[in-house]
């Protein structure tokens, strides 16, 4: 029986050590593990509950406070909304920061570390904690810094990287978004500049709102469903190199100029968001914006105006023919040469009066993609006034496209060609316009459309 004795009694050794083990050294083992944690972070806060911070440089004092939506917004030196992105950079570099090392205690030669004149101290409030810490000398490795807590005064050697807090102004903390709206959810564009007014209207699908835009104003028409995604994704992206905040400055600014070069106005369901841009005395200088007269003046890069529409033209659909390529039943070709009709059925094409014949029909689908996509490249005129000046009144092609009721309503003529491009109009666009004059020499005879 001694041998099963000596088991049970190594047994009850081993479930007492494994109790002891689990209730008493693991739970002490991880509280020391997470006091010593505990003790080597810099600041004990959760920068999601910062309510209040100050941001101090030998040059200037930012200071910022956070509301129950936690957003920022700078009170002093000027009131402004703040960038979140940007406070929160440097809140959460702040929270994560660790004491590699206490240098002293109880400190006598701070200037030795940078501290004498730090060149930055932060203040940060929260409901239950505050604190000051300045900023010193990098320290003698990558990303150590050091640094002093005014509440105890000890000099010590973080974790910290003067990456996080060098270059920190109150630009860098302003909002440089212009315009927060969705542009997913725009409804409706107006644009307004000194000769002309434009809306477009967005389309409505069987299951709601897509991306197809139309014109409604001055003119009836379909848009580029890609120039407008640019224009409202240029807008959405606007960002300011610099304010002016004072009201009396921007009044004086505003008074050089005779009108916005251009005002946009984007409509989503609940709201507008109106911007107006002016442009500078020359091409060197900066560009303006404003969007109310509560908001400040934003600088913006000149070059950003070349990236917005000032006309009609540039969020026109300027394919020229005014029919998709489902659409068509006769297509109508007639240049100085030749002049022949395909027809289509079932999406295959035969020639006119050549039905038995054999029809290439991948020539044929070249051939029409390339007329129905044609696009305008330069606008001449809004009206078809003087077409003779142009080639147009007696044109060198024209091509007809008939839908599956009878109805003519593609139109494609080509006049005069000059420098690479040809006048033309269409009935997708009202108006005279030039197109690329390769299209010429991509108009095939009818037998070079056949099967050989």
């Amino acid at each position: 029986m001694t041998p099963y004795r000596t088991t049970f009694f190594l047994a009850v050794v081993f479930v007492v050590l494994g109790i002891y083990v689990s209730t008493i050294e693991v739970p002490t083992m991880e509280e020391d593990t997470a006091q010593r944690a505990e003790a080597q972070r810099l600041l004990p806060f959760d920068y999601r509950e910062v309510t209040h911070l100050v941001y101090t440089t030998r040059t200037e004092r930012i200071e910022m406070n956070r509301d129950h939506r936690s957003r920022w917004r700078i009170i002093k030196p000027v009131e402004a909304k703040g960038d979140a992105r940007e406070i929160g950079n440097v809140l959460r570099a702040l929270e994560i920061g660790k004491i590699s090392r206490v240098i002293q205690e109880d400190p006598t030669t701070p200037e030795t570390y940078g501290l004498q004149s730090p060149y930055v101290k932060i203040e940060i409030q929260t409901d239950a904690y505050a604190e000051t810490l300045a900023l010193g000398n990098a320290g003698p490795l990558t990303s150590t810094l050091y640094a002093q807590r005014e509440s105890d005064g000890t000099i010590v050697l973080t974790t910290l990287s003067i990456a996080d807090f060098r270059k920190k102004s109150l630009y860098t903390f302003r909002l440089k978004d212009i315009l927060l709206f969705d542009r997913t959810a725009a409804e409706r564009i107006q644009l307004q500049t000194p000769d002309q007014n434009v809306t477009l209207q967005r389309g409505a699908a069987f299951h709601g709102p897509t991306s197809h835009w139309r014109f409604t104003s001055p003119i009836e028409a379909q848009a580029d469903k890609t120039a407008v995604g640019i224009f409202l994704m240029t807008l959405d992206d606007l960002t300011a190199t610099g304010f002016i905040d004072a009201q009396a400055e921007k009044r004086a600014l505003l008074k050089t100029f005779h009108a916005p070069w251009l005002t946009a106005t984007v409509h989503t369901k609940h709201k507008g968001y109106r911007v107006a841009f002016f442009q500078p005395p020359t091409p060197e200088e900066e560009a303006y914006a404003v969007t109310s007269i509560n908001e400040p003046l934003y600088r913006i890069p000149a070059h950003v105006l070349k990236k917005l529409p000032s006309r009609a033209f540039h969020l026109q659909d300027k394919r020229l023919f005014g029919m998709e390529v489902g659409e068509i039943a006769l297509l109508t070709v007639k240049t100085e040469a030749w002049h022949y009709t395909l027809i289509q059925q079932h999406e295959e094409w035969y020639l006119e009066g050549k039905e038995s014949d054999e029809v290439n029909q991948e020539r044929v689908k070249l051939l029409v993609s390339r007329i129905v996509d044609l696009p305008a490249e330069l606008s001449i005129s809004l009206t078809q006034n003087n077409l003779g000046h142009y080639g147009l009144a007696s044109p060198n092609v024209e091509i007809v496209g008939i839908d599956t009721k009878g109805r003519s309503r593609g139109l494609l003529t080509l006049g005069t060609r000059e420098k690479g491009l040809v006048y033309a109009t269409g009935a997708g666009l009202p108006g005279i316009y030039q197109a690329r004059s390769v299209i010429l020499t991509q108009i095939p005879s009818s037998d070079g459309l056949l099967e050989h």
